[in-house]
């Protein structure tokens, strides 16, 4: 749809929030890294482990993103070694409910593809 086509549609303007969220959440590895912060992970190494499989190099990009997205704060503690901690921001943590909620669905609705 072109975006003039677009502004004529008076639901285009109401969607556009929700189609920005799941841009940003709909992405691989985005909402599981989000659920593990809510339960406590901030170092990268923590993180890392609470979401099995991902790789060092997509965690990176994932965590850039939710913080270029207001998502996620970095925040670099001044210790020797110095060491960077991740946190959700009050939008982030304003997404507990909403994950609970997707992973009630999942757990009632959805099953695992063989191979994956």
């Amino acid at each position: 749809m072109s975006d003039e086509n677009r502004r004529e549609t008076p639901w285009a303007d109401a969607c556009a929030p929700f189609d920005h969220a799941m841009l940003i959440l709909g992405r691989r590895w985005a909402g599981g890294l989000v659920r593990a912060m809510l339960g406590g992970a901030s170092r990268f190494g923590e993180i890392r482990s609470a979401v099995p499989g991902i790789t060092d190099r997509m965690l990176s990009i994932r965590l850039k993103e939710l913080t270029e997205s207001g998502l996620v704060e970095r925040r670099v503690v001044e210790t020797s070694p110095v060491r960077a901690e991740y946190h959700l921001t009050e939008s982030g943590r304003a997404l507990e409910p909403v994950l609970r909620e997707v992973e009630s669905w999942a757990n009632a609705w959805s099953r695992p593809q063989p191979g994956r």
